[in-house]
């Protein structure tokens, strides 16, 4: 073999390092697969927005630094139909827009500027713009999973820029058990992303529910309850079928007070109390406090 091939082969020999945010996402992966798995999924709620503004590119870039496993965004679109990240119908809270989303083209919206942090009146204006959705797919493309939270019903059409961007296996669906809506909207494509069904406390035991309403991949279900005791329900169903559970504690009503606001003071109490219950995935608007409380705790 001569040197120069020789060189060759060595240097195609030598992997390069896959990226911390790869592997991240990979092991994401794996977890949602595996019944077994006791490792726990931390998803922020549109974005790291304490470091960067709600659901900008930079809040994504801010979780991936982080080492956050998913991320939570809202989809909208323009008047002339250009697919949008913002939570709010309304422009104001988060840009120094006026008006509805849908009642402006895509021209104007991006020409706005995004606020610091979740927003309003008094936030700072950055430098940081409304993305689309391709652009923040393209930001987001092999790093970590993504939570699709669609406002105006447009599941399908969310997808087809999921798949045109080869992104369907780091795409996070849900829909309501009791409410069809949603289901029917994402049925064309459901078994080629990961989806959830959400189950709410007055549904009643969350063991029938959880038959009836499947997941993909199988034995998760995405819970809500107001009534303190019906997380008891949960861990006993959690118990008996090894059914998954994910959370939410950004808002107390969605968790009998069990929120983000009471985890800052006892971590233990609320995260851990709904890890013990069987939650392996938590959303929230406290992800870098959530993933001190579960490196501590794997210690």
């Amino acid at each position: 073999m001569s040197s120069a091939a020789l060189l060759v082969s060595l240097l195609l020999s030598v992997a390069a390092p896959v990226p911390a945010s790869q592997q991240r996402l990979a092991t994401t992966r794996q977890v949602l697969a595996d019944p077994q798995s006791k490792r726990l999924i931390v998803v922020a709620h549109r974005g790291c927005w304490h470091q960067a503004p709600e659901n900008s590119v930079a809040g994504l870039d801010a979780c991936v630094r982080a080492g956050v496993d998913a991320i939570e965004l809202d989809v909208r679109h323009t008047r002339d139909g250009v697919a949008v990240i913002i939570h709010d119908e309304t422009l104001d809270r988060t840009t120094n827009g006026r008006g509805a989303v849908a009642d402006h083209d895509w021209v104007e919206l991006s020409r706005l500027r995004l606020r610091t942090g979740h927003g309003g009146p008094d936030a700072t204006l950055t430098d940081h713009s409304i993305p689309t959705l391709d652009a923040y797919l393209a930001a987001a493309k092999g790093r970590m999973m993504i939570v699709f939270d669609v406002k105006d019903g447009s599941q399908r059409d969310t997808f087809r820029h999921i798949e045109r961007a080869g992104m369907a296996d780091q795409a996070i669906f849900f829909y309501e058990c009791v409410d069809r809506t949603i289901a029917d909207a994402i049925a064309p494509f459901r078994n080629r992303v990961t989806t959830f069904p959400i189950m709410f406390g007055k549904d009643g035991p969350l063991a029938p529910a959880a038959a009836r309403c499947a997941s993909t991949p199988p034995g998760w279900a995405h819970i809500k309850w107001s009534d303190p005791t019906w997380l008891n329900d949960a861990a006993r169903a959690h118990a008996r079928t090894g059914l998954r559970l994910w959370t939410a504690t950004m808002f107390p009503a969605d968790n009998a007070g069990l929120d983000d606001a009471r985890a800052l003071r006892d971590p233990d109490a609320v995260w851990g109390a709904q890890i013990r219950a069987g939650a392996g995935m938590i959303m929230t608007n406290q992800p870098e406090a959530l993933l001190a409380y579960r490196d501590l705790s794997a210690k």
